[in-house]
This record gives C-alpha cells, structure tokens and sequence, in this order.
C-alpha cells in the first residue's frame, strides 16, 4: 500500500467512532431500568401521583429547604441560591452552600430565569404559597443590586453575567468590554431571558418596581438596537460605549422578542411604540436570516454564558421553538419549521463518543451541546421535552408527542426523595452534584410545563391540577369541590386545561356560568373523562380573569375546628378562611396531630409576614422540608404543605413548630386552616403501547425547509434523526451531510429528488420512533460519487439483524447515478425503535463511507426492491 493511501485509511480510521443500533440498558440515572411490555422505557416510579409529580416536588421541596443568607452575609435576607448556583447534598439530604468561584456565579442570570419561572409555574400546579418568597427574594435581588450604575453606557441594566464582584452584595461589571472571563459580561440574550420572567412575576404578584425595571430594560433594547436591516439587530453583549455591543447574533434574539412580546401582552409598547418596531425588526431577522440557515450549527447556538457556545444549544432551540408556535400567523412554515429545529438538534448533539447520546429503551437522551457534558444525557432531552409536547398537541403529532414522553420520562429517572439528581445515565452525578440552578430550578420548569401539555399521561392520579394556563395565575385555592383561581388575563382564545379527580358540575368565568361544550370554538368547557376515574377539563374564558370550577371532589376535608392541638394554640377568625377561621401558634413545641386514610394529605393555611417555621412529621418520620408560614403578603387557604404517592391505607400526619422564623419573618407564627385527604384511586396510565404507526418518510441531507412531495403526493421530511459519531464539539451537517446536489439526473425514478442528496460515513444509525406493529422498511441509494462497481460497499443492519453485507449500489442499480431501492418487510419495532445501521466496506484496504439517500418506514409491506449485489472479492478488502 503506498504512504498517500496508507495516510487516507489512517485518516479514515479516525472516523470509524462505532454507531450501535437502539441501546437498552439495566440501570439509567438514578433507578433501576423498567420497560413496558413493549421494551420501552416505563415508570420506575410507582406512586399513585405518578413520576412527573414526584420529580416536581421534590424540586420544589429542596427549594423550599434550601439555607438561608442571613443578613450578616448578604445585602439582604434570601435562599442562598439567589447568591450562590454551587451546592452538595448528601445522601440524607443535607445541602451544603459550597464556597463558589467568581467565575461560577456567572450563571447568576440564568438561574434567576430558572428559579423565577419553575416557580410561577409550580404555584398555579399546587397551590403553594411558598412561591412567593422564592419569587420575591431572587427578584429583588436583582432589581436592587444586579444592575449598572446610572453613568454606565446601558444605566441601569441588568448584570447577566456577573463573574466578578462580591457575591451576596452588588453584582458588578469588569474594568473593561472584553470578553475575558475575568470580567462580569452583560449578555443581552440572557438580560431578555431574566426580563421576560420579571414580567411574568409581575402579573403574579402586581410588583411594579420589578415590572418598571423590565420595562426599562426593553426600552434600551429598543433603542440601541442596530437599525441597518442588513445586519443583525443585536450583538452578543452590551459594552459601555454608548450604544456599543459585541460578539455574534444568532437564535438567540428569540429571547428578545419573546421578552418584547410578554411586555407587549401588558399593554407596554415602549417609547414611541419603540419595543413594537424593534420587535418586528427582530422577526425580520429571524425569518429572512435564521430560518434559511437552520442547519447551520451555530444558527441555534452563542447562548451558553461560560463559553462562545457556536454550536445549537438546547436553551435557544427550546425558545426557538415555542415562539415560532406562539405566533403561528406570522410564522406560516412554523409546523415545518419547529419539527426541522427540534429533530436536527437530536442531531447535532449525539456526535460525541464521549457522551454516545442514542435512544435508550425508546427514548432519546443527550447532552446539552455536541462537546457537554459526558454522560449527563438528561436535562437536554427534560427541556427540549417541553416543545416535543406543545408541538405534537398543536400539530396533533403523534411522533412529537411520543419522542416527548419516552424523553421525559427517561429524563425523569434522575430523582431521589432526598433531593439529589442523578444525571450521569449510566449511574451518579457531573452536573446536577455542583450546579443547582440545573439540578432543580430547571428540572422544576420543563417538567411542569411538559405534564401541561400531555395531562392525561403525565398529570397526577385522582388529584386536582391546573395543568396549563393561558394567563400568569395570580392566586389559586384549591378546595374541597372547588377551585378558584384567578389570571393576570385573559385575552380571546385563553384556554385553561385542569386535571380533575372529578367531573365539573358548573365552571363559572367571572360572573358568567359557562356552557359545556364538545369543542372550544367559542367560550366554554370541555370534558374527557380518564381511564381511573380522572378527567381532563379544557376551559375557554376570553376577558373573565377569574374562573371557579365546582363538584363532587372525592377528597374529604377537615376544618382546623376538628385537628386535635396540643400546646399554645388560639382561634382567629377570619371570613377569608376555610369555616371562617384558623387557629395560630407561635411557641416552640406546639403542635397538631391527625390521623387519616388515603395516599395523600395537604395542610391549607395562611401566610404572613411573622410567619414561621414548623417541622412534618408523616407516620412518625421527619420529612425534609418544613413549613414556612412567612409571606409578604398575606394569602388564605394556601397550601403549606402536601405528600403524595403514599400507599392508601392508615396514615398520621403531624406538626410540631420551631419557633423560629426565616431572616425576613417578623415572628414565628403558624396558621393552620384545614387538613384535606383522599382515599381516591385509579391510574389513567402512563402511555404505553404509544408511537407513530403512520408512515414516516425521510431525504437525507435534504435542507429544505418545507417537505418534498413526491409523484405520488407523499410528502418527504429532511432526514435528521440519525446517530453519526463524527467527534466531539463537530458539526455532524458539515461532516456527514450532502446538502447540495450530487447529481442533477438520477435514472431509473419518477423521484430523482430522492436520490440527489444523502448522509455519509463509516458507520451511521437511522432511529425512527415507532408504536407496536409489523413495519416495511424501504432503503433508497443511489451512487453519486463513484463511476464503477466494487467501489463502495454497504452493510446494512436493522434492530441489529444484519440483513445485506457489502452491498454493492452501482453493480445492484447497474450504474452510478441511477437509483435503487432495498426492501425489507415484517420488521417489528425493537425497544419502540426502528433502528437502521449502514456500515462501510474496505476497499482496497480502507474503509469507505456507508450512504444512504432516503428512507421510508410505515405499516405493510413494501412496494419495489431488487435483491442486492455484492461487492466483487476482488475489491481488495
């Protein structure tokens, strides 16, 4: 062999990263692997309330417990992950505040974002009036000493950045623009990010410093913006030389208009309508620059704070794809075009052989970006989940919507009840062990949001849930055979979806009693009952902000009249409570005790500003988190503590206070209002047995952003759910993608568009998502690159069945650029899966690129196929 051909096979080695078919294993994350009857991932969680509804309490538990910065370590009183996003937790539970680097803190912003919106979404989800603190503590923290000074070129914006400074004191910028690390950077996507949940904590609480900053925020936005419609609006960062900003636009300016647009949504149209024209200047971009290019890696990329990020990231294609469905009319493509960004970054990220993203017992997991984080495959796939599910409701797709739970609930195998996250797949922590914001604030946020969009397999058993909201809920009671709540508004077309262990008898949209409906084309409800006895209540309320749902609700509920006290204890009355009154207590030691029947329990009652602190006990055990009575605002029939996934039977639930309070408390009062129980029960299933059994139909290296139609009328999608091992921090597009033309003719089809395109390497898998059933797979080659036979060879393996070994595409279509077809029928899903592997021969002692134009899976069997040919022996393999 000669040095040049020596050195090609040395170079094409370094290629051959294996590509296996479908991976099933014994143990992901943190629990034990369970499948369902079909090998697809299944529940390893059995609680009635199901595994979405253990994770989101259990991050809104360590939260809630998390240690406090008292006054004599920072400005001002506040959970210590509104300073500090480094933490430990032991095996116990213990949560340990680690001393953090400057560097580390510059996530501050975005754990902000994470923090302020799991938590909006949590309190419409459960009631919890713990919220509140939460919310109100990370946004005056911001508000009052995360922003520029009055003389910066941006005064009085906000520090996203901050990776210099004094922790728990003023965030604080470096002593110039550049991009070094050791300086605290203003990265406007992360600005609008924060931005966008300060409004939404507005509308839940009426805050209107906080709503006052964001509106300023906005209004530099708009006005400094690039006004050139050949460039991009926005650069990366803000610098201090007036309108100065740096670095790369891309996806990211979704952020923006998504901030814009929630103003928007207030009423707030900037100075001179400003935030209206640099909104649409923003979408302009989107649509003539970003759109075009959506597989280009950094396209959806540049939004990782701790590095140039140049490749797509989760967070912009999450963001991305929401807004591009929000506002469906100005985005006429959008069905195309969010299944295009979604799929590609399933892509794009499982180049890495040092993370192997693949799908796991059905389920895609990978890690956040195509060069982080190793093993930890499970908070991509929990927030990109969350698009999955709104698209696949929105376009009523069933892929979507299956790729969506298999992700979500794999995602889901990373909780312990004692807080810690375990986001290695193969077992044990990376990222979740240091970085909190990840290991709970943003797990609380995507799985809230991913359960409101698939309630009937994701909402809790035989409880009472608001799913989904079209408005910001502002207050919500969630009584015995009712639920009162209340929305910041209610513009035409709001619809609300609740889980409900009962059917509504009267839903009542402010004064108004609407009308049961089978369809919400106009104001209204509608009901679908539930396997177990649960149903799913949609309720469209168009200009009534407040909305009672009422019926016959199987929970019981206990005035705070009949809970034996035992210490310090006085009524106080009050017509805001449950049966007029609640008793209060504030003397350590005090205490209540009841024992009830059922598999879950919740303690309703008041929150103050001298609220205090109480510990639970549940059958005698100490659970993790307290009760904490504080609020700075007062709220009634509030729930202050709930446990769920109990086993039904005999239970003693108990409180004994502390008297203590948080830093920010006046006293150590706690008010207790009722107990409410139930006994229900009844599972609506997980969906199991789901998946796309239509026929789904796939051109490789095909870029365009609208499907192809074929002479049949078929319509083909771009090709982008395959796994190629083409290195860490590589674009896999640029490597493996034919995206223009290889040949403009291609014999032997009424279809050449089929075959003018492709993917290659030495080793690839197509994973096509598939429910239960007998499948044709049909392969479509055509040869492009070479003249002859015995040039390339084809070994192709489906559910790692090798079914044809060197085939020969040339030889079998009987010349280059002419197509041809591989037929393969009665194939049954693997692990809900399809998996097709195409490995390349040697020729002449080297290995050649495997290739493949178009594929198509479906029901049935296949129409067309030629029995393959081989490559010759004499091929020098």
């Amino acid at each position: 062999m000669s040095l040049i051909k020596l050195l090609a096979c040395l170079l094409l080695g370094l290629r051959l990263s294996v590509s296996p078919d479908a991976t099933a294993q014994t143990h992901y994350y943190g629990h034990d692997a369970v499948e369902d009857k079909y090998g697809v991932i299944a529940p390893w969680y059995q609680g009635q309330n199901g595994q979405y509804d253990f994770r989101v309490r259990v991050a809104a538990e360590t939260l809630k417990r998390y240690p406090w910065a008292d006054r004599d370590h920072s400005v001002t009183p506040a959970p210590e992950f509104v300073y500090n996003g480094t933490w430990s937790i032991a095996p116990e539970g213990k949560i340990t505040v680690v001393k953090e680097k400057d560097w580390a803190n510059g996530d501050l912003g975005q754990r902000a974002a994470y923090v302020l919106g799991g938590m909006i979404d949590y309190y419409r989800y459960s009631g919890d009036a713990a919220a509140f603190t939460i919310i109100t503590s990370t946004a005056d923290y911001l508000v009052d000493h995360c922003q520029t000074g009055p003389t910066h070129g941006w005064p009085n914006f906000l520090i996203s950045v901050p990776t210099m400074g004094t922790r728990y004191g003023d965030c604080r910028l470096g002593p110039d623009d550049s991009l070094q690390s050791g300086n605290g950077k203003i990265q406007l996507d992360i600005v609008a990010e924060v931005g966008l949940q300060l409004v939404r904590a507005y509308e839940m609480t009426g805050n209107v410093r906080w709503y006052g900053a964001a509106k300023h925020w906005a209004d530099l936005l708009a006005r400094k913006r690039n006004r050139d419609p050949l460039r991009a609006p926005w650069g990366r960062y803000a610098d201090n030389a007036g309108s100065g900003m740096n670095g790369v636009q891309t996806g990211w300016i979704v952020f923006i208009l998504t901030f814009f647009d929630e103003l928007i949504r207030t009423g707030y149209r900037g100075v001179n309508n400003e935030i209206i024209a640099a909104r649409n200047a923003g979408r302009d971009y989107l649509r003539a620059t970003l759109l075009p290019a959506w597989t280009t890696d950094d396209t959806w990329g540049r939004n990782y704070w701790d590095w140039e990020d140049p490749v797509q990231a989760e967070n912009i294609t999450e963001f991305t794809g929401s807004y591009l469905m929000d506002h469906q009319r100005d985005f006429t493509n959008w069905k195309n075009d969010v299944r295009n960004i979604l799929s590609l970054f399933l892509n794009h990220t499982s180049v890495s052989p040092k993370s192997n993203g693949d799908t796991f017992s059905g389920a895609w997991a990978y890690p956040e970006s195509s060069g982080c984080c190793l093993r930890s495959l499970w908070y991509g796939p929990m927030e990109i989940a969350t698009v999955f599910a709104r698209y696949g409701v929105e376009a009523q797709s069933t892929w979507a919507k299956e790729i969506a739970r298999r992700s979500m609930l794999l995602a889901t195998y990373d909780g312990l009840e004692n807080g810690q996250s375990m986001d290695l797949i193969d077992g044990g922590s990376f990222v979740s062990k240091d970085w909190f914001k990840i290991a709970h604030p943003m797990a609380l946020l995507h799985v809230v949001r991913t359960m409101g969009w698939l309630p009937e397999v994701m909402g809790a058993n035989r409880e009472n849930h608001i799913m989904r909201s079209s408005g910001v809920v502002r207050r919500v009671l969630y009584g015995k055979d009712r639920i009162n709540y209340s929305t910041f508004d209610a513009p035409a077309g709001s619809v609300d979806v609740l889980r409900l262990a009962y059917a509504p008898s009267s839903v009542m949209a402010d004064t108004k009693k609407l009308a049961l409906r089978t369809d919400l084309t106009a104001v209204g409800y509608a009901v679908q009952s539930l396997p177990g006895g649960d149903f799913v209540v949609r309720i469209r309320h168009d200009g009534s902000t407040s909305t009672v749902v009422s019926g016959q609700d199987p929970q019981s509920i206990v005035d705070d009249r009949r809970i034996k006290f035992a210490g310090n204890w006085r009524a106080a009355p009050s017509p805001d409570d449950f049966g007029g009154s609640s008793h209060v207590a504030s003397q350590s030691g005090s205490s209540l005790s009841y024992a009830f029947t059922g598999n879950q329990v919740r303690l309703v009652g008041r929150v103050s500003s001298s609220g205090g602190l109480a510990d639970v006990y549940v059958d005698d055990v100490r659970q993790l988190v307290p009760i904490d009575c504080y609020g700075s605002i007062p709220l009634y029939q509030q729930i202050l503590y709930y446990k769920n996934g109990l086993t039904n039977g005999p239970h003693k639930f108990r409180i004994v206070l502390r008297g203590d309070h948080n830093p920010l408390s006046k006293g150590t009062e706690v008010y207790v209002d009722a107990l409410q129980y139930s006994d229900a029960t009844g599972e609506s299933g997980f969906g199991e047995g789901g998946g796309p059994t239509e026929t789904q139909r796939m051109i490789l290296g095909y870029t365009k952003a609208t499907d192809y139609a074929d002479s049949k009328g078929n319509a083909w999608r771009p090709g982008t759910e395959f796994i190629v091992r083409t290195g860490d921090l590589t674009d896999s597009v640029a490597k493996t993608w034919w995206t223009i033309r290889q040949a403009v003719f291609v014999q032997g089809t009424s279809d050449p568009e089929l075959y003018r395109y492709g993917v290659h390497w030495a080793d690839f898998t197509v994973n096509v998502t598939v429910g239960p059933g007998s499948y044709h797979v049909l392969l479509k080659f055509a040869e492009t690159q070479y003249s002859g036979p015995s040039q390339r060879g084809i070994t192709v393996l489906v559910n790692g069945e090798k079914m044809t070994e060197d085939f020969d595409v040339v030889a079998s279509a009987g010349g280059a650029n002419k197509a041809v077809d591989l037929a393969f029928n009665n194939v049954q899903p693997r692990n809900g899966v399809i998996a097709i592997r195409l490995v390349g021969s040697r020729v002449n002692g080297c290995t050649r690129d495997a290739t493949l134009q178009a594929l198509e899976v479906g029901p049935g069997q296949a129409a067309g196929g030629v029995s393959p040919k081989k490559m010759s022996a004499s091929s020098g393999r």
